[in-house]
């Protein structure tokens, strides 16, 4: 019995130790190969659209909406120091124009809002293949931003509820981008490349994207 007992332990170490290694010697997955010619990674294989949009926010909006604001602003104005005791200077700074700010927006005041869109199902396809299937196919592994940051444009995501829960905020011509959620929609969407995919769907969706002089 305890021969036959040896025996069993022997051979179950052996089949032990045959898995460990055989499990060491799994190869890792190929490094990306990048074609020289486009710097299109040779590897890459695009998140289909349903699983795209099983991604937060997207499974939790009831409607998605593209916005643009401060078009007239060429960049974020400087405020002048007000004479106390200049009524007409004073008078001016009440009218003066201000700048759109997103908590305004989120708070329920559109007036500061150019233009807007709501996604159609084809729509929201397109933008979530910006999104998700930009940095893995062209990225170079870069993402810049610049110190600029005077946003233009919005994605509001709202709830069942018809209340904005999530947003991202752009600037395009700086080529920044702020969630108001941390790492709302991951590594995916950190690259330099994404800017000008992002901005030619606004534009062809019919949201402009940068100043507009008048």
């Amino acid at each position: 019995m305890k021969k036959l007992l040896s025996l069993f332990l022997i051979i179950f170490s052996i089949f032990i130790f045959g898995q460990k290694k055989k499990e060491k010697n799994i190869p890792p997955p190929p490094p990306p190969i990048f074609d020289v010619d486009n710097g299109i990674n040779k590897n890459f294989k695009a998140t289909s659209f349903e699983n795209r949009i099983k991604n937060f926010p997207f499974n939790k909006a009831t409607k998605i909406k593209i916005i643009s604001y401060n078009l007239d602003f060429e960049k974020e104005p400087i405020p002048e120091p007000i004479p106390v005791n200049d009524l007409v200077a004073i008078e001016k700074a009440k009218n003066r124009k201000n700048p759109v700010k997103i908590s305004d927006i989120i708070s329920g005041n559109f007036n500061g809002i150019s233009q807007q869109k709501n996604l159609n199902i084809s729509e929201i396809k397109e933008l979530t293949n910006v999104l998700y299937n930009t940095c893995g196919k062209y990225s170079s592994g870069l993402y810049t931003q610049s110190g600029c940051f005077f946003p233009r444009n919005a994605i509001l995501f709202y709830d069942e509820n018809d209340v904005i829960f999530a947003h991202l905020e752009i600037c395009f011509q700086c080529g920044t981008r702020q969630e108001n959620l941390e790492n709302m929609l991951g590594s995916e969407s950190l690259c330099n490349e994404m800017d000008g995919n992002l901005e030619e769907f606004f534009n062809k969706i019919g949201i402009s994207t940068q100043y507009q002089e008048k």
